[in-house]
């Protein structure tokens, strides 16, 4: 492989993470040949993109070569050797995880000494971290980062550097993190895939700033990568209880190959009408023979702002007001389940807007909140230039991912 010089499109001619898997378990290429290329990848990537909060070589390098031994013996993982970026609010044993973002610098100086548990989970599988990604488009400490599609437009935040070192094709896989649309919202506008997976799915221990289900009953941990069968595959890596995080049920997952996408129940919201991506990515659905209800849901976009809002808010508010906080939080998720009981999937857009010019530095989450509110299975492939959400039913992923890939396989070129 050669080191990616040219435009956006000429990177994102990157192999997939599991199909780099498959290469390396083959013997036609080796870890250290594709970390020390990811390596380089992600430098020229942070130099005309920016997105890298932190690179350790000689770490990295380290970390190719045992995985090369494993692989001669036959001991790979599912991911052995497969280079990953890591959002720099995800703790990395040893790596600068400062948590910076917004108007604060986090904790400079700070190294976890433990991997937080997706990370450990990634690592047993052979993944090898390559760098720390920055969060925000505008972090106080690491800079800007650019939309490798275009870099004069916003990435999206807050898991921006995950989704422009992908986009821009200097690693498969990254993880992030979402509390309001932070890994789908960046997903779409960078031309990648994301999953959210359903609240409680992924353990967040190891999450910084720290974050837990009685705290926040938004945020989840979940990957960002060029094709959707890698969202499978590293949710399969990293799903499951760990014994620590008490918000994390013993849930199964389902398998996205055994789910048929003929007979699918598909609905959209109202608002979604005037998105050309949603009616696209509906009607590909319908042709591969889903049934699409007649009806939308209610538009809830502006209700699930607010509640957000006073949420964002409270610790400024009174003890009832929290309290009406909740309640209010848990009838809009009680509706909302019973509005989507007919349907298995529900397609609507991933962003009001294209990614506006840098300077704005605005986000649009008015699409992504109302499903960090239900905690609700979500993932953003593109479509027709732009970018769908696929939401499920809570602990469904494997029929959002099914449907995903669907979508994902029509738009493929050619």
């Amino acid at each position: 492989m050669s080191v990616v010089r040219g435009t956006c499109q000429d990177a994102r001619m990157v192999r997939s993470a599991i199909g780099l898997a498959e290469e390396l378990r083959a013997g036609e290429t080796t870890a250290v040949d594709v970390v020390r290329e990811a390596i380089e990848r992600v430098r020229w990537a942070g130099e005309r993109f920016g997105g890298v909060a932190a690179v350790d070589a000689g770490w990295s390098m380290a970390e190719a070569e045992r995985a090369d031994r494993r692989l001669r013996a036959g001991e790979g993982g599912v991911l052995e050797g497969v280079p990953v970026t890591v959002k720099d609010w995800i703790d990395v044993a040893g790596w600068p995880v400062s948590g910076a973002a917004g108007g604060t610098p986090g904790s400079p100086g700070r190294r976890p000494e433990r991997d937080a548990t997706a990370v450990a989970r990634l690592r047993a599988a052979g993944a090898v971290v390559v760098a720390i990604s920055s969060a925000m488009a505008d972090n106080p400490v690491h800079g800007k980062t650019g939309n490798p599609r275009d870099p004069g437009r916003a990435p999206g935040g807050s898991s921006s550097g995950t989704a422009a070192l992908v986009a821009a094709g200097a690693v498969p896989l990254g993880l992030g993190s979402d509390s309001g649309g932070s890994v789908r919202l960046p997903a779409a506008w960078c031309g990648v895939a994301g999953l959210k997976p359903t609240f409680g799915r992924v353990p967040l221990t190891g999450h910084f700033p720290r974050c837990g289900s009685l705290e926040d009953g938004r945020t989840v941990i979940g990957p960002i990568a060029g094709t959707v069968a890698d969202l499978a595959a590293t949710l399969e890596v990293i799903a499951g209880p760990d014994g620590m995080d008490g918000g994390t049920p013993p849930v199964p997952l389902g398998d996205p190959g055994a789910v048929r996408v003929p007979g699918l129940r598909v609905a959209t919201m109202a608002g979604a009408g005037g998105h050309e991506a949603t009616a696209r990515a509906v009607r590909t659905l319908a042709e591969a023979g889903a049934a699409v209800a007649e009806r939308p849901l209610p538009d809830v976009r502006e209700e699930a702002l607010e509640l957000t809002r006073r949420y964002w808010d409270r610790a400024g508010l009174s003890g009832e007001e929290n309290v009406r906080v909740l309640w209010d939080w848990d009838r809009f998720r009680r509706r909302m389940l019973a509005a989507t009981a007919r349907a298995d999937v529900l397609v609507i857009p991933a962003a009001e807007e294209p990614p506006p010019w840098r300077e704005s530095e605005t986000d649009d989450y008015l699409w992504t909140l109302p499903w960090s509110l239900t905690g609700a299975p979500v993932v953003v492939v593109p479509c027709g230039g732009s970018a769908v959400q696929v939401v499920g039913r809570p602990w469904e992923e494997h029929v959002v991912l099914a449907a995903a890939a669907e979508i994902e396989r029509a738009e493929a070129p050619g």
